[in-house]
């Protein structure tokens, strides 16, 4: 009788476990590309109209149906429309679907070094930029796995209790435990973003919400920064501890995106 109950209460774990996924997986997975958008975009850029490829791409964000490759793309445009800040803000986007893509990595780093404002990154490294090296679809999928084996095993060893089961048991209960971690971080991370890219040519960071109120510095276009409150088309910025400010908030745009469904996509 005992061993019935502990049968039914693993199942009915395990069965709940699905239906918490399933939730999660149906909310990331329901956007479809407008694939000839997509494609007139993309032959757009080919024959050099930059401005008719980023608007198509823009519709295409709008729409809610984006990737890494949309946002790569509009990235391109913005470069050769000799707008760096536009440039860097989507490659920093495009970076959240396609992290260790290679083209992505070697245009970022020319944006970034044309921008004027040179603000030093730490080197050492931490879990947090191991994440980075993952998009959410990796991580959550990567759990999604461990997880259900982790369910397999369990059920098994109610009739197996061998020391193969035991020792498997450990080990996907450590990477239970390190990739469900790392999937709450990856979220609060993703979704707590307050980093913002200036995405004009020059501001000019003031003491108080008001034009008329201190010079404190000025920033230029490309430069990352860390948006805090607003307060009637006016936000406080900061570049570092030590600088702080007000600005207009058209001035920069968040990195960070409503929420974020990852599709399929090729570079033009």
């Amino acid at each position: 009788m005992n061993r019935l109950k502990k049968i039914n209460l693993t199942i009915s774990s395990f069965l709940l476990m699905c239906l918490i996924m399933i939730t999660v997986v149906r909310d990331y997975s329901s956007a479809e590309t407008g694939h000839e958008t997509f494609l007139q975009a993309n032959q757009a850029y080919k024959e050099g109209n930059y401005e008719k490829a980023a608007s198509s791409y823009q519709e295409l964000i709008i729409a809610g149906k984006i990737n890494g490759s949309i946002f790569y793309n509009l990235g391109n445009c913005y470069m050769r429309m000799n707008r760096p800040g536009k440039a860097i803000l989507n490659y920093e986007r495009a970076r959240r679907f396609i992290p260790r893509d290679p083209d992505l990595d070697f245009n970022l780093r020319y944006a970034r070094d044309r921008i004027k404002d040179r603000i030093g990154n730490p080197s050492s490294f931490t879990f947090s930029q191991w994440l980075n090296n993952f998009n959410w679809s990796e991580i959550f999928w990567s759990f999604v796995i461990i997880n259900l084996f982790f369910w397999v095993i369990l059920i098994l060893r109610l009739w197996i209790k061998s020391e193969w089961t035991f020792y498997v048991l450990m080990g996907l209960s450590l990477l239970w435990i390190v990739f469900g971690i790392s999937t709450g971080i990856k979220w609060y991370v993703e979704t707590h973003d307050t980093r913002g890219v200036v995405v004009v040519s020059e501001i000019t960071v003031h003491a108080g919400p008001d034009e008329k109120d201190t010079t404190l510095f000025k920033l230029h276009a490309g430069t990352i920064v860390t948006c805090e409150r607003e307060d009637q088309g006016w936000r406080i910025i900061q570049l570092t501890p030590e600088k702080r400010g007000w600005i207009k908030s058209e001035w920069v745009d968040q990195i960070a995106l409503p929420r974020h469904k990852t599709t399929g996509g090729l570079h033009p």
